[in-house]
């Protein structure tokens, strides 16, 4: 009972995981569009999955520091875009466009809804353009963050999210020319799992919460514009700098296959 407890004890770690939600659920009830008490319910029980979702993660970072090791982070990424592209691709066969399945009638729904990346044509170029420049300075920002600063369970996470769900994205408007979401909350909204990916990145409120190293003081507007401006200094020469160790050592792996052999 007191395990049970202290792993759903509220705390404000586990409340950020929920925030995101309960912000749209505000903004859905403002406009008037939360007009009954079974489209609240049904609105409200995905704050449960949510909190639960945090109080796992939270239970998780204190007995670990980290997702995976290097290879297993990526084996991870991998893992997490085929299930979203497996999974729309399964829908897309059978489930009939615009149409629902229920999973559990008026709660949760299987759907295919297209959302088109398509309007204007000549934006598909500057999407796939904007989702490569996000999926790689993730890889640059979180390299950087682990090597100067420190290595945590939710630096690992929010890398996942942001890097899985811009990479869903990309395979989406390549691929598709559109994205498929198929996971609905009835006359609420209808995502896919590269959202739910893109939900981590709220582990980087708890990092910074959680690093003792990160300043969260106000300095004024001139200080925080020079330390912001020396942040992406050290990020540009950190990155500059990688880029020329993976070049040289491609170098030196290439030269190694062409040495003659005795």
């Amino acid at each position: 009972m007191q395990t049970a407890y202290k792993f759903f004890r509220p705390t404000v770690y586990k409340l950020i995981f929920t925030a995101e939600w309960v912000a749209y659920i505000l903004l859905r009830a403002a406009g008037g569009r939360l007009i009954s008490l079974h489209q609240l319910m049904v609105g409200l029980w995905p704050l449960l999955f949510f909190y639960c979702l945090g109080c796992a993660l939270v239970a998780w970072s204190q007995r670990v520091n980290r997702v995976a090791s290097g290879r297993g982070l990526a084996l991870l990424v991998i893992v997490m875009v085929a299930l979203d592209q497996v999974s729309k691709t399964a829908i897309s066969m059978f489930v009939p466009p615009n149409a629902t399945l229920p999973l559990v009638k008026g709660w949760l729904h299987l759907a295919n809804v297209t959302a088109s990346w398509l309007t204007p044509a000549w934006f598909k170029p500057v999407l796939i353009l904007a989702f490569v420049l996000v999926v790689s300075l993730s890889v640059i920002v979180y390299r950087y963050y682990v090597s100067s600063k420190r290595r945590s369970l939710w630096t690992d996470l929010v890398f996942l999210g942001i890097f899985a769900g811009y990479v869903t994205r990309l395979c989406d408007v390549s691929l598709r020319g559109y994205t498929l979401d198929f996971i609905q909350i009835p006359g609420l909204v209808t995502s896919d799992f590269g959202d739910l990916f893109l939900s981590l990145a709220a582990c980087v409120v708890i990092e910074v919460l959680d690093n003792p190293a990160i300043s969260r003081r106000w300095d004024g507007w001139r200080a925080e514009a020079e330390s912001t401006h020396r942040l992406i200094t050290n990020i540009a020469t950190f990155a500059a700098e990688d880029l020329r160790s993976w070049w040289i050592a491609i170098g030196l792996k290439g030269k190694g296959r062409d040495a003659p052999k005795d």
